[in-house]
């Protein structure tokens, strides 16, 4: 701290939690909370003695959110609830880090009801109570529970949870494990007997299934015997804490900035204790703001410029220049070749294309194949042959060429959300396309296939009476969007069913067979049917297209509206609030993370255009790399199909072959993954490795599985595109020479190098030269992949799993490493909010140094970056045989710990 008077704060950081509270109690500090721990306990004394406390309600559909409520609140506490809680009061205080939405685990509040009520079923029940919510409506329970209860609860029933999760990988990580549930319960002031059952060495495994829900029981009558308010206060205590020593940390030379100290784990304390309020916590704190510090308090509106063209008229009157100058200076700043903003011109493509759509539903007829296909709806076959109706790419037939080259122009390329710094190939135009008609396309499509199926079969999945039912979802959401379909639809068509003809048998296959007996002779008639049909498909049809045509007229351009002011301003909406939380606009990268769909659907996936429509400047321009996707998507993962050993499989093959079937099934697959191949390819401008691939989440039909058959794919592909084939990659497994292991001397590593390590403890420790850096590690799986986002080990998260940081230095415990952890990635990191314009450079460089205790050294020092990387992974510990290795690795990225996390699988706020 700046200051040299000792703040009343400063001992309780290390303090029991009893000698915190009567701290804060001196200073004056404990009545901020009262209301709050008043509500806290009554809730937690509700909950452990039985009472229902949170309530989930599901919703339906992909994208929707559940609704969760705390249950028991009086009208007063809601009302002070909504004013501490509810997102929006929260934001005017300056707590733009709130997500948009939450992975809520309500069930540990629901626990304790559902383990005395349903003592048999409570584990599975409470896992059923994880919500997904959406915060952008307010959602003041939500709030309450991330950043209060939920963190109060799942301490309070971590033995429970624990045991029902099985045992851990090792005796040591048990013990690790129970060591730490006993110094949580010691510091909440609990007493350690009412673990006897459940801690390691307690005899749990020798309980019956009765047994172990009777010690569930005792466990929650304990713990409903402990004053109530002591677990809650002794609880926000301990969470004040970790805030409290994250602020001294970051604090050192006088009040860090707000966004410095909040990190993603001390979020919900701000949240939950201050009420989302940094100047409130700065009080409890007694530290005047930094001078830099700005609160803000609402976003700006979004503005969005498109549709300027239209105004060219207008414009150029008021300014008394001629309207062509005008149109001239609009090209010019979108970019383009016209005055046509990039949403414009999809806008219009969009409704030629849904004219062309209404005339092939409008001119369907019996006996003509059926539309399934008209509309690109991620349906990729090679190996097999459809007998229901289904025609891949038909809109290519049914669709006027114009319409169609339109949409494979303004839809041929994509951002790649963790590649966005170029502009790589779309396979898929016409599926893009029909993302950006949203539901309006799946609702008036799927009636019009579900009239066809029902009429003239084979078979559907909903009756024309059942379409309001089956596309409930669809119709929701064009209600919203302000573009209902009339009830009269749906009852015309329910009626138009009752006037259908009877079901006809679909005869696919009928054998005659003559009989001569003792009594005569006949004729023996065998048929295969094929599902049925129905007289009177026109009548549906016209009844479908007269709606369809209505709705067109009265809503489409509204909803077209809708639907491209809705993405931008969503994404205009996310910049404003990366800005607020961060103080800075974001990278062209974490643009990415939340403006990628919007730029795919209306922009041909150009951030910079993107950028212009919402009015922001483009930190960067993306690459535009050469085009490696010859042609159509669809041609070419059929001739990787065909090279790679595809054939198409019919009846007999999947019932006489049903292994070969499944294998063509799986180079079907990988044929579709080429095209991703290809992308990637064209974003790295090289062949991706299979780690960048993921190869190893697919399936290889081959005897050497990926190892014979990843090399094949990389050369089919090099083959079809003109390009070289990839080096070759070391196969899984193979042995790499190495040096002896760490003797007395000192080794000087080269990058990429390796050298085996003991099986005891190893320290990597970075030393820096020029602004301060911040060392981590993350654990990796052998897919390299974390398996949650605790495997990331930082200064607030200081130790996991035989790994621990400590300032600049981290130290993994190799005999403790758990077995399904393959890899320590060591990292270094610039701090950007503290240093937003630093880079590792010549002036800002970094040399490893690896030590183990029984002697010897490794040294690493690679040469200095160059392309603004403000991350790098230094070394990688990893498993090799037996034993482990380490490997100088020293690769840098430019787009910050987000694109690393990224890669790695960590859930991180864009």
């Amino acid at each position: 701290m700046a200051s040299d008077q000792p703040r009343w704060w400063q001992p309780v950081i290390d303090a029991c939690p009893e000698d915190a509270l009567a701290l804060e109690a001196a200073a004056g500090q404990q009545h901020r909370f009262v209301q709050l721990d008043t509500l806290a306990t009554r809730l937690l004394t509700a909950a452990l003695h039985g009472q229902p406390t949170v309530s989930v309600v599901r919703s339906t559909g992909p994208q929707a959110a559940d609704h969760v409520e705390v249950l028991g609140l009086s009208s007063q506490e809601k009302a002070w609830c909504a004013e501490t809680f509810g997102v929006p009061e929260q934001q005017r205080r300056g707590a733009w880090y709130l997500p948009q939405k939450l992975s809520l685990n309500a069930g540990a509040v629901n626990l304790p009801r559902l383990v005395r009520e349903r003592p048999a079923h409570a584990l599975t029940l409470a896992a059923d109570d994880s919500a997904g919510v959406s915060l952008v409506d307010g959602a003041a329970d939500a709030v309450l529970l991330w950043a209060v209860l939920v963190p109060l609860f799942e301490t309070l029933i971590e033995p429970i949870r624990v045991r029902a999760a099985g045992p851990g990988k090792t005796t040591d990580d048990q013990r690790q494990l129970w060591s730490g549930i006993e110094e949580r319960y010691r510091l909440l002031g609990i007493a350690g007997d009412v673990l006897d059952a459940f801690r390691f060495g307690g005899g749990w495994h020798r309980l019956d299934r009765h047994g172990q829900q009777h010690a569930r029981l005792r466990l929650l009558d304990a713990l409903a015997a402990v004053d109530p308010l002591q677990l809650v206060t002794r609880h926000r205590i301990l969470q004040l804490q970790a805030l409290m020593a994250g602020f001294a940390k970051k604090s050192k030379t006088g009040t860090a900035l707000a966004r410095r100290v909040v990190t993603r784990a001390l979020q919900p304390v701000v949240s939950g204790y201050y009420a989302g309020d940094w100047l409130a916590t700065l009080n409890y704190l007694q530290a005047p703001p930094h001078p830099d510090e700005e609160v803000i308090t609402a976003l700006p509106e979004p503005r969005l410029y498109v549709g300027m063209s239209a105004q060219a008229a207008d414009m150029a009157a008021e300014a008394g220049i001629p309207e062509d100058e005008i149109h001239a200076m609009l090209a010019a700043f979108l970019g383009g070749p016209t005055s046509l903003s990039p949403v414009e011109e999809r806008v219009a493509a969009l409704r030629d294309w849904w004219t062309a759509f209404d005339q092939a539903h409008a001119a369907q007829k019996p006996g003509m194949r059926p539309l399934w296909g008209l509309v690109d709806d991620n349906i990729m076959a090679f190996s097999w042959q459809d007998e229901h109706g289904f025609t891949q790419q038909l809109y290519r037939q049914a669709l006027p060429a114009s319409v169609n080259e339109q949409v494979d122009r303004l839809w041929q390329s994509v951002t790649l959300q963790r590649h966005a710094k170029s502009l790589v190939s779309n396979p898929r135009p016409h599926q893009l396309m029909a993302e950006a008609l949203g539901p309006a396309l799946e609702f008036w499509h799927g009636v019009a296939l579900t009239a066809w199926f029902v009429c003239e079969g084979p078979y559907s999945r909903a009756p024309l009476s059942g379409v309001a039912d089956y596309y409930s979802r669809t119709l929701t959401a064009l209600t919203a969007a302000g573009c209902p379909v009339p009830p009269d639809l749906f009852e015309e068509l329910r009626i138009a069913e009752q006037h259908l003809g009877p079901e006809e048998m679909i005869v696919k296959e009928r054998t005659e067979l003559p009989v001569d007996t003792a009594i005569g002779a006949f004729t023996m008639t065998s048929t295969i049917s094929a599902g049925s049909r129905r007289e009177g498909f026109e009548r549906a049809r016209d009844i479908i297209t007269r709606h369809r045509r209505a709705w067109t007229e009265r809503y489409l351009n509204t909803y077209l509206q809708q639907r491209w002011r809705t993405a931008l301003e969503g994404v205009a909406q996310a910049h404003h609030r990366f800005v607020a939380a961060k103080g800075r606009p974001p990278t062209l990268i974490q643009f990415a993370q939340f403006a990628t769909a919007a730029a795919n659907q209306w922009t041909g996936g150009d951030l910079g255009a993107l950028y212009t429509a919402i009015g922001e400047p483009a930190p960067a321009q993306q690459l535009h790399p050469a085009r490696l996707l010859p042609g159509d998507g669809y041609d070419v993962a059929q001739r990787v199909y065909t090279a790679l050993g595809g054939t198409t499989v019919d009846n007999d093959l999947r019932m006489n072959q049903p292994e070969e079937a499944r294998r063509q099934w799986q180079l079907s697959r990988l044929a579709v993954e080429s095209l991703r191949y290809l992308q990637l390819h064209e974003a790295l401008g090289q062949p991706p490795t299979g780690k960048q691939f993921g190869s190893s989440r697919l399936a290889w039909p081959w005897p050497g599985e990926e190892t014979e058959g990843w090399p094949l794919f990389q050369h089919t592909l090099a083959a079809l595109t003109n390009t070289s084939p990839p080096a070759s990659e070391p196969a899984a497994g193979t042995a790499e020479a190495a040096p002896r292991l760490l003797d007395n001397t000192k080794h000087v590593l080269a990058k990429g190098a390796n050298a085996p390590l003991r099986t005891e403890s190893v320290a990597v420790r970075l030393i820096t030269t020029g602004v301060p850096v911040d060392v981590s590690a993350v654990l990796l799986t052998s897919h390299g992949k974390v398996r949650s986002d605790h495997d990331l080990v930082f200064y607030h998260h200081p130790h996991h799993d035989g790994v621990r940081t400590s300032g600049d230095t981290v130290t993994a415990d190799l005999p403790h490493v758990p077995d399904d952890v393959h890899t320590v990635a060591v990292i270094t990191s610039i701090d950007l909010e503290a240093q937003p314009t630093a880079s590792f450079d010549q002036n800002t460089t970094w040399h490893v140094e690896v030590t183990q205790p029984a002697g010897g050294g490794l040294a690493f020092t690679p040469a200095p970056f160059v392309s603004g990387e403000t991350v790098t992974i230094a070394m990688e510990i990893y498993r090799h045989g037996s034993g482990w290795k380490v490997r100088a690795v020293g690769q840098g990225y430019d787009s910050g710990l987000a694109g690393l996390a990224a890669d790695y699988g960590i859930n991180v706020e864009p």
